[in-house]
């Protein structure tokens, strides 16, 4: 089985904050690091935060109606996605609601980053026949990878996620579900054939219900053996 790979979420408020947080929590080893543009009061230089690691980045500037932090308009939210693939991002998260996602997406990948698309629902879990549709959806739309996120309100919930994961082993896919009752789907997605998980960098900068830290989730896994 190989090793669950873990993207670590950085939700710091300026560039100088982010690269704190990354050089502190290097010893975790991260196998990708999300930082959350719409945290961060002002861009700032995002080409310093890509030279003080190696590890894949991806740039996420998630808008108030995906739980997100993003007040400007939606060319500045755009815009700075797009700096972040300037700046050598590796990958660029877009929602599939978003407006000419397929150009868009065309756009990153010119620039030389992956497109991940996603799905976010933070009430329920869809049905899987559902989550097979929007699955459909993202490939259409150029998904590198495909993310599709619910929330948990009974353990049975996280069944859901899992089936759509080993059903679909040949897609790149990442997920689990949201809040207390999907911490179960957030840890064994990966497991079972997830392209990764996620984690919050510490205590207290969860970008997500349910959210672990990086260094609890590892803790985790060294106990399961994997």
């Amino acid at each position: 089985m190989a090793s669950p790979r873990i993207c670590m979420v950085v939700t710091a408020s300026n560039d100088a904050d982010a690269i704190d947080t990354i050089r502190r929590t290097r010893p975790l080893e991260p196998d990708l690091i999300e930082i959350r543009l719409d945290y961060m009061e002002t861009l700032g230089d995002l080409g310093l935060i890509r030279e003080v690691t190696d590890v894949p980045l991806i740039a996420t500037n998630r808008r108030s109606n995906q739980e997100g932090n993003s007040a400007g308009s939606e060319a500045d939210r755009i815009a700075g996605l797009l700096r972040a693939c300037e700046s050598g991002f590796n990958y660029v998260d877009l929602e599939i609601d978003t407006e000419d996602v397929e150009e868009l997406a065309e756009k990153i990948k010119s620039l030389g980053a992956e497109v991940i698309i996603s799905f976010h629902d933070f009430e329920t879990t869809p049905e899987k026949k559902l989550l097979e549709e929007i699955l459909r959806d993202e490939l259409s739309a150029g998904a590198d990878i495909c993310k599709i996120v619910g929330t948990s309100n009974t353990p049975n919930d996280n069944l859901t996620y899992l089936n759509l994961l080993l059903d679909n082993a040949d897609i790149e896919i990442v997920s689990f579900g949201m809040g207390n009752a999907g911490v179960l789907s957030r840890v064994l997605s990966p497991l079972v054939g997830g392209a990764f998980t996620y984690a919050s960098a510490e205590t207290g900068s969860e970008s997500a219900p349910g959210q672990l830290t990086i260094s609890e989730l590892r803790k985790i896994y060294r106990i399961m053996g994997v």
